[in-house]
């Protein structure tokens, strides 16, 4: 299969792999035969990549960590919790949440990572911007049960990180109605005010949902940085607790993959600067491509980011994953056949067309990671 962002589709291409939307509904079935209604309504249903069918690479299976559908069961779970949070800080009535069908999820996330993961893990993004909130914990999640796991986490420690990643932005219904979505950037005002959300969540997920306090802590810390640039507290290095520590790097990473209204109560400033450095690079330049995305965690580790934890992130998450198509700096183009998790860059690429762009007769498999190929770097990420 060959991975392709949504907006490379194009009608008469087959799905490899089924499509759902982000609460696990099934849109089109494996082996669709894709029209013109369809390719054009992808970006409406918030569809940021997809697989298509490639003879090439028709070994190559980029089987998702988590089940789309328990993905969705979850997003569609949270979406009623924030929403019942809204309802409890809107009316001044003090209610308890039930948090049972969001500690399931986490359950049975946990489950499918262990003993070992049967996908492969890849940093995705979420593109649908009315669903943002229900569905970019999700993502988040997945992958910071995965660290967690690899840092040494039981079971309970990963269930209690997996519910404070779900629930990390539950401070934002205390916040002034509209703020945490405003489009364009935030006064100085309002990013004072944003910045309490953290301790806001922290307190909800105590008082309306007897959470635990390792839950709850990690919602308080979440925005906190190795160096102490982060907030609430300003705390630093290992004075922030160990799941805030995992998921400052993975919110962060997601986020800079997804779309969003304005970044300031997202990403550091740091980041900002990053995207505009690839702004000449593709069109989209209010967010960043995976491979950009896993160059600013590293760029960062030491700074906002606990080293040791990133180099965890390094070893567990691919730069580049299976199926997408990139070019060499020989000028040869392919597909990357085995992402190689824990050689940074450095995948297996199936080789397709030559420095001139035409397609080979038989395509040959270049390991970046071994000696041999050593010199061979990629340059470009094509169709994502």
């Amino acid at each position: 299969m060959r991975r392709i962002s949504a907006k490379h589709a194009k009608p008469t291409m087959f799905l490899g792999r089924a499509l759902y939307d982000c609460f696990g509904k099934l849109l089109l079935k494996e082996g669709t035969k894709l029209s013109s209604a369809q390719v054009e309504n992808l970006e409406e249903l918030g569809v940021g990549e997809l697989f298509i069918m490639d003879k090439r690479v028709d070994d190559v299976v980029a089987w998702p960590l988590i089940t789309p559908e328990l993905e969705g069961s979850i997003a569609g779970s949270l979406r009623q919790i924030l929403r019942k949070a809204q309802h409890i800080i809107g009316s001044g009535k003090a209610q308890m949440m039930d948090l049972s069908s969001i500690r399931q999820g986490v359950f049975e996330m946990v489950q499918q990572l262990f003993p070992v993961a049967m996908g492969e893990p890849v940093v995705v993004g979420c593109h649908s911007m009315k669903d943002y909130d229900f569905v970019h914990p999700v993502k988040v999640t997945s992958l910071s049960l995965l660290m967690g796991k690899a840092a040494g986490m039981g079971q309970t420690e990963l269930i209690n990180l997996g519910m404070a990643t779900l629930l990390q932005n539950i401070g934002y219904a205390a916040l002034p109605e509209g703020l945490a979505d405003k489009e364009g950037p935030l006064d100085e005002s309002e990013t004072q005010t944003i910045q309490k959300h953290p301790s806001y969540g922290a307190e909800i997920v105590k008082r309306y949902g007897q959470a635990a306090q390792e839950t709850a802590l990690i919602i308080q810390q979440h925005h906190e940085r190795w160096n102490g640039s982060g907030y609430p507290q300003g705390i630093k290095g290992r004075s922030i607790c160990h799941g805030a520590r995992i998921l400052g790097i993975t919110d962060s990473i997601v986020a800079l993959v997804s779309k969003r209204p304005h970044r300031g109560c997202i990403l550091p400033k740091e980041a900002q600067e990053f995207i505009n450095a690839f702004s000449g690079d593709f069109s989209d330049a209010d967010f960043l491509r995976p491979h950009q995305a896993m160059e600013f965690i590293v760029a960062y580790s030491g700074e906002l980011f606990d080293p040791d934890l990133v180099k965890i992130f390094t070893q567990q998450l691919p730069t580049y994953p299976s199926g997408i198509m990139v070019k060499l700096n020989t000028g040869e183009v392919g597909i990357v056949s085995n992402a190689n998790c824990g050689y940074f860059s450095r995948p297996k690429v199936r080789i397709c067309y030559d420095s001139n762009m035409r397609e080979l007769a038989k395509t040959y498999d270049y390991n970046l990671a071994d000696a041999e190929h050593q010199r061979k770097l990629i340059v470009q990420v094509m169709e994502y």
